[in-house]
């Protein structure tokens, strides 16, 4: 599970930081139709090396703080998410 504070209609998707303990990450696409929670997924899935399909929003899925849940390898996941974070600053 990943906390998240999702940022729709911004220039590129990519996480810029933490928020109140969830990752903040702007997404390039609108807030249409799932449209920017399906590239939020995405992001997330290549972000953790997982396929798409093992990433999906569990909760707020039409707010702007969200619950994101990951299927896969702890171990790898929790390596992956370091990297982000590290990369955040």
């Amino acid at each position: 599970m990943v906390a998240v504070k999702a940022v729709p209609r911004s220039r590129r998707t990519v996480a810029v930081g933490v928020q109140d303990g969830a990752v903040r990450i702007q997404i390039a696409a609108a807030p249409h139709r799932g449209q920017s929670n399906a590239a939020l997924c995405a992001y997330l899935a290549d972000v953790a090396g997982v396929r798409a399909s093992a990433v999906r929003v569990r909760r707020g899925s039409s707010g702007a703080r969200k619950v994101i849940e990951i299927d896969g390898d702890v171990a790898s996941l929790e390596a992956a998410l370091a990297r982000l974070g590290e990369s955040l600053g």
